[in-house]
């Protein structure tokens, strides 16, 4: 019967996520109604409307299919974290991936342009950022008890050695034209998604997904510490690092598309352990779900909610940080109780 309830929940996610996506194609300064963005989406209608046609086809649908990807990618990999280390405050951001990757798009920006440069440099760098830590914190890091220790600082380390990159850059910037663009991309924002930005992001956000997806038994054994992984079977060396791979190429993939978005990893998987609970089945599915929904809502509050775009690591912080306080006074009357 729990079973059976976690799957309610889970049909329930989806319902949300393809009412976000519908509204995110639906909302903005050129409102089209549900029934014709459907008919131009499900039929190839819309040929009597043309503009509506190039709003949903060029502009909007690729943002929000590209914000559903990256939250998913983001919520999974926080999930994957918070298990690994056993720390409800683990997020995508603590590995330093996320600083190599700012580190590697600002410096494209800078040296060739916006466009491809800033997607491939964070990419690349994030992904050097992954090997970096990798290299400080031991090849055997991931199998040893001490090794979530050796992970976190060597994550510090290299965050705090491209976080320095990232305002040199900064510094020397073009203070008329690069300078403007740089802090804008390093907030987060869809504004520029396409196509090419999508079939980027599809294999290593999609692969890894599937990864954490396989992985979501023995990360759910890792979460009870590791001598109760060890006596369920599970080879803890192995899936921590392939879980911590994972991650990265998650995170390294959504800055390089998207930028900077942070929170989504912290709030998302801590709002469906409350509000659905933690089976090892479908846990980490619904926060996949809740995470595409969440991002794709923050996507569309972004380009609606006021005159000029807010950028998406803005409006993450503005809505995620009264959500996780509310998320620790919960938490906190619990442990009284």
């Amino acid at each position: 019967m729990d079973h059976r309830r976690h799957w309610r929940a889970s049909a329930l996610l989806l319902l949300a996520l393809a009412l976000c996506l519908l509204a995110g194609l639906v909302l903005g300064r050129y409102s089209i109604p549900p029934g014709q963005v459907l008919d131009i989406l499900l039929a190839g209608g819309g040929a009597d409307d043309p503009v509506a046609v190039r709003v949903i086809e060029a502009v909007r649908l690729p943002r929000v299919l590209l914000a559903a990807l990256v939250g998913a990618g983001l919520a999974a990999a926080g999930a994957a974290l918070q298990s690994l280390f056993r720390n409800p405050l683990a997020e995508p951001q603590l590995l330093g991936v996320s600083s190599g990757a700012a580190f590697g798009g600002v410096l494209g920006m800078m040296m060739l342009g916006d466009g491809p440069p800033v997607v491939a440099g964070a990419l690349i760098w994030g992904l050097l950022a992954l090997f970096a830590v990798f290299a400080l914190a031991g090849r055997q890091a991931a199998g040893r008890t001490s090794g979530t220790v050796l992970l976190v600082l060597a994550g510090i380390v290299v965050s705090g050695v491209f976080a320095a990159g990232v305002s040199l850059v900064k510094l020397v910037a073009d203070p008329q034209n690069q300078l403007p663009a740089i802090v804008f991309w390093l907030m987060g924002s869809l504004a520029n998604a396409n196509q090419d930005r999508i079939l980027l992001a599809l294999p290593c956000i999609g692969i890894s997904l599937l990864l954490l997806y396989g992985l979501r038994f023995q990360l759910m054994a890792l979460s009870l510490g590791e001598e109760d992984a060890r006596g369920l079977g599970i080879r803890v060396g192995r899936a921590r690092f392939l879980a911590l791979a994972a991650v990265g190429l998650i995170t390294a993939a959504s800055v390089a598309v998207c930028g900077v978005v942070g929170w989504v990893g912290l709030v998302v998987p801590h709002l469906v352990r409350m509000g659905i609970g933690t089976d090892h089945r479908s846990f980490m599915l619904n926060v996949m779900l809740g995470g595409a929904a969440y991002l794709t809502l923050v996507n569309t509050l972004s380009r609606t909610a006021a005159e000029v775009e807010i950028p998406l690591g803005v409006l993450t912080a503005l809505l995620g940080a009264p959500l996780f306080a509310f998320l620790v006074r919960r938490i906190g009357h619990g442990l009284e109780h």
